[in-house]
């Protein structure tokens, strides 16, 4: 039998139970001392005892000490007077052998084991509680996970699916030809940044697709202004949050000659800061 199937089989808490024949317990020494597993499995099953008969321990009353000795005392007098009384009559009497014995012992071993099995039902149903609790929270976190990972897919499928309408739209804007296509190129202070503008004068809709601009720092914002006749007109406010649209609708333009974006405070401003210029891009006639 293996040390695995040996533990599990009880018979190290029917040990510590004191529930085992001496036979029995030579058998469970022998094998604990030829196996390390074993012992420390023995050795935790006696803790595991020692501590439970302690926890439940009961102080008996200090009047029954007292009620014992006086029962004794007194079946000891009844037993003396019995002997004195019988004394002449022991030799013509047959030995009598109790037949109660037996009895007594059978009862004796009969309570012993189910002391022990009471003990082995404790120890087996916390084990399995303990094990039932392990597994529980397995399962809550496995949950966890499958939860966050649903949650992590549906925000990938919308961001996919929000990309391809952009895409789509997109599409759909550069080809209808009311549309000019203005390209804002970066300054000589910002030469990466790269911005497009589609613009339709006839239904003075204006559309931006951010190509390329740093983050705006915190409490700023970026600002499109459509330039006409010199004069520059508020075209809306830049919405660059992680996972929104990069391809936005501004404000209704009727007539400009050039695009530009600056850096404003969030919400914008009344007039650019031309210090804080960015891309810049003119309309093709």
């Amino acid at each position: 039998m293996h040390n695995e199937d040996y533990i599990a089989s009880g018979i190290l808490e029917l040990y510590a139970a004191g529930g085992l024949t001496e036979a029995e317990q030579q058998e469970v020494e022998r094998v604990a001392a030829s196996s390390p597993e074993v012992r420390a499995a023995l050795d935790e099953a006696c803790a595991t005892m020692e501590a439970y008969a302690a926890q439940y321990a009961v102080q008996p009353n200090p009047a029954l000490k007292t009620r014992i000795l006086e029962t004794i005392a007194a079946q000891n007098d009844a037993q003396n007077l019995h002997e004195e009384q019988s004394t002449a009559e022991t030799e013509f009497t047959t030995p009598v052998v109790p037949m109660y014995a037996g009895a007594e012992e059978k009862e004796t071993s009969a309570y012993k084991w189910m002391f022990a099995a009471s003990i082995v039902l404790f120890l087996v149903s916390g084990l399995l509680s303990y094990n039932f609790y392990n597994k529980w929270q397995q399962a809550e976190s496995r949950l966890a996970l499958a939860l966050a990972s649903e949650q992590q897919m549906a925000q990938n499928y919308n961001t996919a699916s929000l990309k391809m309408e952009q895409q789509e739209q997109l599409l759909t804007i550069m080809r209808n030809p009311n549309y000019k296509p203005v390209h804002l190129q970066g300054v000589e202070a910002h030469p990466d940044a790269n911005v497009m503008v589609y613009w339709n004068p006839t239904q003075q809709q204006v559309y931006l697709d951010i190509l390329q601009l740093p983050a705006p720092p915190a409490g700023k914002q970026y600002q499109l202004w459509a330039l006409d006749n010199g004069k520059p007109i508020d075209a809306g406010m830049l919405t660059m949050e992680e996972g929104k649209a990069t391809l936005q609708q501004m404000k209704a333009i009727q007539s400009a000659q050039a695009f530009a974006i600056t850096l404003e405070p969030t919400g914008g401003s009344i007039n650019p800061t031309l210090e804080q210029l960015f891309v810049m891009g003119e309309i093709k006639s």
